[in-house]
């Protein structure tokens, strides 16, 4: 068993600063470490045991440099951009955002809010008018409509009858999008994940399995 050491939060690599994030589980009788974002080093470590950290990671720096320089961050020139699944690939320039052809063009500097904004304003001209005609179709009213940049799900609907959709839907496509808003039209009536809940949606998406398998799918990539 080795001795208890602190675990450092930052250590630097040939002048590249890394912070150290850390996750212990009991189960695991080794340390084992990821490298996911640039500048970022994740470790997994057993609860009794405890290794020297800086030791660990000097021993794989090597490899941990590699990782680095291969990890693709968002709006890196060259990496990928979607909309209603099509991918473009980003693209920079000194300039509003702009889509040409396959390409998509940002401001290096202000690629994230440039690229918010721009799902912001196609969700607010293209969802609210696609939930009235499937609320019609659905025979359902509901009390409001927001919307969330959030990448943890596509949507919700709570107790007060008020939908809340990420414009990140926008990434999708039509059927994909029309699926996540049946879901949380059906919570108006059926506010769980019960049978019931699921039979309803089927009727009005009966592939609903088939889908969610690409949203995932397509999702993984994002």
């Amino acid at each position: 068993m080795f001795k208890k050491l602190s675990k450092p939060k930052k250590i630097i690599l040939d002048n590249i600063e890394f912070s150290i994030h850390y996750t212990v589980r009991k189960n695991m009788k080794r340390m084992l470490l990821r490298v996911q974002n640039r500048g970022e080093i994740k470790i997994s470590l057993p609860k009794q045991l405890f290794l020297n950290v800086n030791g660990f990671i000097l021993e794989h720096k090597s490899w941990i440099l590699e990782q680095h320089l291969l990890v693709v961050m968002p709006f890196d020139r060259g990496s990928s951009f979607y909309f209603k699944a099509q991918r473009y690939t980003v693209q920079h320039h000194n300039a509003p955002l702009s889509l040409i052809d396959e390409n998509i063009f940002l401001h290096p500097k202000r690629a994230k809010k440039q690229s918010d904004e721009f799902y912001k304003k196609e969700a607010k001209a293209y969802l609210p008018q696609r939930v009235e005609q499937l609320k019609e179709e659905m025979d359902l009213e509901f009390n409001g409509l927001r919307f969330y940049c959030s990448t943890r799900k596509w949507g919700s609907c709570n107790s007060k009858r008020v939908i809340t959709l990420s414009p990140y839907m926008m990434k999708l496509n039509d059927e994909m999008i029309d699926y996540i808003i049946v879901h949380e039209l059906a919570h108006l009536k059926h506010l769980n994940h019960s049978k019931e809940f699921y039979a309803f949606v089927e009727d009005f998406v009966p592939e609903y399995r088939r889908i969610q398998k690409e949203i995932n799918l397509l999702s993984s990539a994002f």
